[in-house]
């Protein structure tokens, strides 16, 4: 006997895991959940480089910039 290892999700494939219970050479084994490590936190940057404050209108001065070409 072969065994073969599909890892689905049951939500989106219902009908045809419906349809593999049927079979009698079928047996569906819900495998285990294997914890997931964590993700990685992004470094922060902002101690290497400053944060700048500025008031201003931005789409004003795009165009101003713009306008010296």
């Amino acid at each position: 006997m072969q065994q073969l290892v599909l890892k689905i999700r049951e939500s989106h494939y219902q009908l045809f895991l419906k349809f593999l219970n049927t079979l009698e050479y079928v047996k569906i084994v819900q495998p285990s959940v294997e914890p997931q490590p964590p993700a990685p936190s992004r470094y922060d940057f902002s101690d290497l480089a400053g944060k700048l404050e500025w008031k201003g209108d931005a789409v004003v001065q795009q165009r101003l910039m713009r306008d010296e070409w």
